[in-house]
């Protein structure tokens, strides 16, 4: 088992997560590409017309391109945003507790790691900010839910 102590485990591991996520994904494609390939045939074999299978998977693909609903993007900034706040002031407050039982000052560090997921949300939530006032200027009502 002294492989696993070397400095060397962490790069190898990054490098294998990676390419494992790469090959899952181009193995999930291909299988979504086989998968609407044989729901044509099947339709085809069921004797419905090329030109009706077209219509009809040719609008599914268009909808699924499409954004849909503009004001998703927001709600995911917004979502992100906050769930990103909350995450880094929750590492604050851990690490202060910590400092705080343990009477170990270096724990602080990990408060300022926390600082890290906090600016980040804040940064979703200016976009989100941004976003709304740009639809209000379109004449489109943005909701606080």
């Amino acid at each position: 088992m002294e492989v696993l102590h070397t400095p060397f485990v962490i790069p190898v591991a990054a490098f294998a997560m990676i390419v494992i996520l790469g090959v899952g994904g181009m193995v999930s494609g291909y299988h979504e590409k086989k998968l609407k390939v044989e729901q044509r045939m099947a339709a085809l074999q069921r004797g419905i017309p090329l030109e009706q299978i077209e219509k009809v998977f040719g609008a599914v693909e268009r909808a699924e391109q499409e954004r849909g609903d503009p004001l998703r993007g927001m709600k995911n900034a917004r979502r992100a945003a906050l769930i990103l706040m909350a995450v880094g002031v929750g590492i604050i407050a851990t690490c202060l507790m910590l400092t705080l039982i343990l009477q170990v000052r270096e724990i602080l560090a990990g408060a300022a790691g926390g600082l890290i997921p906090v600016a980040i949300g804040i940064g979703f939530w200016i976009d989100y900010k941004i976003q709304a006032r740009e639809m209000e200027r379109l004449g489109l009502v943005v909701g606080e839910e």
